[in-house]
């Protein structure tokens, strides 16, 4: 059977539309995938000295500690070279939680942080059903930060079935007495789901925010973003526990400015 001319067209029409929307999906969808594989300082590679995958870009790389690590191999910490132009510069300490809470190592994790000349930080967890300036409070007992040290964390990780509302209200409270007591802007520690459900807001972009997200080589695009805790089960010799591992996304002169003067 003879098709009709002007059927004929439609059809050839029909299909350079078809294809013509089958490319442009391909298009798109190549150059998402490319932009996440290119996001600035995001590039992955293997180490072998810790056994995950690391963004490598960034030259200023730490982890966090606490007593449920146990003894800090210190001397393995500080020698540690995740690559050749990769390694340890700075420690956060747990000091704190909820309202009497102080971690029993933190004093020994403090000072020999200090003796290995890394740059050391405090972070105290935060729970949400405790007044927020008895916590701020006991923070503030156990830690006396000087020169040179990193600013003091508020670490949030869960709600506890509190309110949003009532959350934020807290937590600002709280890190406006850090404010206060340190004369420095504290840094605000979470995950990618708090702070899309809490902290994405013009009240908080005035603190660092150091963020945990594990499951993409992306991040949220924060102007305040300081920090990246990129993996928690990094390795470390020494000790057979995983470990939090985390980039400082910017230059030396960046990280010098954070610093407490």
């Amino acid at each position: 059977m003879v098709i009709p001319t002007k059927k004929l067209k439609k059809k050839r029409i029909q299909l350079i539309v078809s294809l013509v929307a089958v490319f442009s999906f391909c298009w798109i969808l190549f150059s998402y995938i490319s932009s996440l594989s290119n996001d600035e300082g995001h590039q992955f590679s293997y180490s072998d000295a810790i056994q995950i995958e690391v963004p490598q870009k960034h030259p200023i790389h730490g982890i966090d500690v606490s007593h449920h690590n146990g003894i800090v191999p210190w001397n393995h910490l500080t020698e540690l070279e995740i690559f050749d132009t990769v390694s340890l510069k700075f420690v956060f300490i747990k000091a704190t939680e909820g309202r009497s809470l102080q971690d029993p190592n933190f004093h020994v994790n403090w000072r020999k942080a200090k003796q290995k000349g890394l740059t050391a930080g405090a972070y105290h967890f935060y729970i949400p059903t405790r007044d927020p300036i008895e916590q701020a409070k006991n923070f503030c007992k156990m830690v006396q930060l000087q020169e040179g040290d990193l600013p003091p964390v508020c670490d949030i990780e869960v709600t506890n079935s509190v309110s949003h509302k009532k959350i934020r209200k807290d937590i600002k409270a709280f890190l406006n007495y850090l404010t206060d007591y340190y004369h420095t802007k504290p840094i605000l520690y979470t995950n990618t789901r708090m702070y899309s459900d809490l902290f994405n807001n013009e009240e908080f972009t005035d603190f660092p925010l150091w963020l945990a997200s594990y499951e993409t080589n992306t991040i949220v695009d924060a102007d305040n973003l300081r920090f990246w805790q990129y993996s928690k089960h990094g390795k470390l010799e020494g000790n057979s526990k995983s470990w939090d591992y985390n980039v400082f996304l910017g230059d030396h002169s960046e990280f010098a400015s954070l610093l407490i003067k």
